[in-house]
């Protein structure tokens, strides 16, 4: 048993005394056992799968003691959503001049689903539009009623660019009709072409979706602009810098999309423990239930993406951690949020912060746990989001007080807007996602080379899980440190 210390002095942190019992792998491997098994079925929202995994957490956080924290004192807070599958294409481009011309794309080269059923655009004219990154207001006048091409890929070089939904999103705000990703390299195409004929999950939000919306391959793009007369080689160097206007191309687009459209409700899971003095803010912890279901064609004998490391195990940190923290008694309310729809773009995470069960402006932190069970101990620890807030500090009395390191390579940067936590950052709202799991770079590029939303993330003698009970442990100490007044006595960002 260790003894969890966090009373505020001058210099440090000083002893006092509250206990609770270290979680273990095999706390943590039980969990996981359950939630990656073939019973659950991927746990894909939307399905049987989803309502096994969600009452799972939400009957061990209430057998834990925790309150049911969504609204009308509910565990879980439903997430409208849609899935769209293209079913056929028809798609024309027209070089414009003395002579119109159609300029032939292959079918293999370019797929499109749309927002509705059906839809048509007719002589469209198109932008290419870079990477999508300048503001909406600045990109209105070249990209409204029009169908921009951006590129999927970020600035080469750049760390701080938007994550690709993020430049969709922007596009779509800023009036495009049409938005078409360019996907660069043979072998990334293949790849992105097969997941976009597939399934493809969104909120069900009118204002989220162009009318139509589709991939395109380098090869292609570059043939249509070159029959514009745009110098391909130029426009890229102009793209990359930051100062880029979209270039309108003289070629209009005829596109006829048929889509298969699916509604349903998914849920995030809100539980809370209650703090014994609210005003003074409330910490969040949170982690995505989700994954992908069946997975594979249905000539593979196994079929389905379990999940067990992404994210079974940063579920059950989740559900340890809840454990530990109610039974002491804290001065915050301590909230913990399971979000659906993570793989599909942050959905869950994007839909809580849209419609919260509590105001926000009381966070004083947010911790996200994903992908945990990758290291074989918890020395080292990666903080992603290190450097974004002033919790820096604070940080660091909790790794020393608990004999943690920190990494300070910045090796695990590049996850930062890949991951649930971002969504709260993006508020202003101080959010970290801390595992020794990517504080181990070799070990987790062999991951997602291998296991990686791949059928063979099950729950068997590959989980290493020394690293994620010390990462457990460790949420354990931050919800002591940031839970109390008297270790962390600041307010909420916004008090």
């Amino acid at each position: 048993m260790r003894i969890f210390s966090f009373c505020f002095t001058v210099f440090f942190l000083s002893c006092s005394a509250a206990h609770a019992a270290d979680i273990t792998e095999h706390d943590l491997l039980g969990h996981i056992k359950i939630l990656a098994s073939d019973d659950f079925g991927g746990r894909k929202p939307g399905t049987e799968g989803e309502n096994k995994t969600v009452n799972y957490i939400a009957t061990q956080w209430k057998n834990a003691g925790l309150l049911p924290a969504s609204e009308n004192d509910n565990w879980y807070a439903p997430v409208a959503m849609i899935d769209r599958i293209p079913v056929s294409q028809e798609i024309a481009f027209i070089l414009q001049g003395k002579r119109a011309k159609r300029i032939k794309v292959g079918k293999d080269q370019i797929v499109l689903r749309g927002a509705a059923a059906e839809n048509q655009l007719a002589n469209m004219p198109i932008v290419h539009a870079g990477y999508g990154s300048a503001n909406i207001e600045d990109m209105r006048p070249f990209v409204s009623g029009k169908i921009a091409f951006l590129f999927a890929s970020s600035p080469s070089g750049s760390t701080d660019s938007p994550a690709f939904r993020e430049r969709k999103a922007n596009l779509i705000a800023a009036g495009a009709s049409g938005v078409i990703a360019i996907i660069k390299g043979e072998s990334r195409w293949k790849r992105d072409a097969r997941r976009f004929r597939s399934v493809s999950a969104s909120l069900a939000d009118k204002n989220s979706h162009a009318i139509v919306e589709g991939i395109i391959s380098a090869d292609a793009a570059e043939k249509i602009f070159r029959k514009g007369d745009v110098d391909v080689k130029n426009l890229d160097e102009d793209i990359e810098h930051t100062e880029f206007q979209p270039v309108l191309v003289p070629i209009l687009a005829n596109l006829s999309v048929k889509t298969q459209l699916r509604n349903y409700v998914s849920n995030n899971v809100i539980g809370k423990i209650a703090g014994r003095k609210p005003k003074t803010g409330a910490v969040l912890f949170l982690g995505h239930w989700d994954h992908f279901g069946d997975c594979e064609p249905e000539s593979l004998g196994d079929r389905i993406c379990n999940g067990a490391v992404d994210n079974a195990s940063g579920i059950s940190l989740l559900i340890e951690t809840a454990k530990r923290l109610a039974k002491i008694s804290l001065d915050r309310d301590i909230y913990f949020l399971a979000t659906t729809a993570e793989e599909q773009g942050l959905l869950g995470a994007s839909a809580f912060v849209a419609h919260p069960s509590f105001a926000l402006n009381r966070l004083v932190a947010v911790f996200n746990a994903d992908t945990v069970a990758l290291a074989p101990d918890g020395k080292l620890i990666a903080v992603v989001g290190h450097g974004e807030t002033d919790l820096d500090e604070d940080l660091g009395k909790v790794a020393k007080a608990e004999g943690r390191e920190i990494d300070t390579t910045g090796t695990s940067d590049k996850f930062l807007k890949r991951q649930d936590g971002y969504i709260f950052l993006k508020m202003g709202i101080p959010s970290f996602m801390i595992t020794s799991a990517f504080a181990d770079q070799e070990r987790l590029d062999a991951y997602i080379a291998g296991r990686y939303h791949d059928v063979s993330d099950e729950a068997d003698d590959g989980l290493i899980l020394g690293g994620a009970a010390a990462d457990a442990n460790f949420h354990v100490a931050l919800g002591h440190y940031f839970g109390n007044i008297a270790t962390y006595p600041l307010k909420g960002p916004s008090d």
